[in-house]
């Protein structure tokens, strides 16, 4: 599978590339919402978005575009916002799961096997 994750913190990006390479699916790192923007979206069989991108909230605008253009796929917010109305506007604005931070590589699994192909 090919697996898209935009994040921008080093320490979280390090854990999922460590994870990945344990793996047979191949994983294309970006640090922000620009860079993202910048792919076709459609290679990916599942993307993953750290919510907060430099200190901003753009990983809801990524999900909302990722969506318009007819992204298909499951889109996975990583976030560490858990508030019920963050958890809200996360699905509203096209996510189709929020996994929280900090998570433990189980549920990383978990996520990949449930919404990868």
């Amino acid at each position: 599978m090919r697996i898209l994750y935009i994040e921008d913190d080093p320490n979280d990006a390090n854990l999922i590339t460590r994870y990945m390479q344990a793996t047979q699916h191949e994983l294309v790192l970006v640090s922000d919402a620009n860079e993202a923007r910048s792919l076709d979206a459609q290679q990916f069989d599942l993307i993953m978005v750290d919510v907060v991108l430099n200190h901003t909230r753009d990983g809801y605008k990524l999900a909302q575009e990722l969506r318009e253009r007819g992204y298909q796929q499951p889109v996975i917010a990583v976030t560490g916002l858990s508030l019920p109305k963050e958890i809200e506007a996360c699905y509203d604005a096209g996510f189709s799961f929020v996994l929280t931070k900090p998570f433990e590589i189980p549920q990383l699994v978990n996520v990949i096997e449930t919404y990868g192909k």
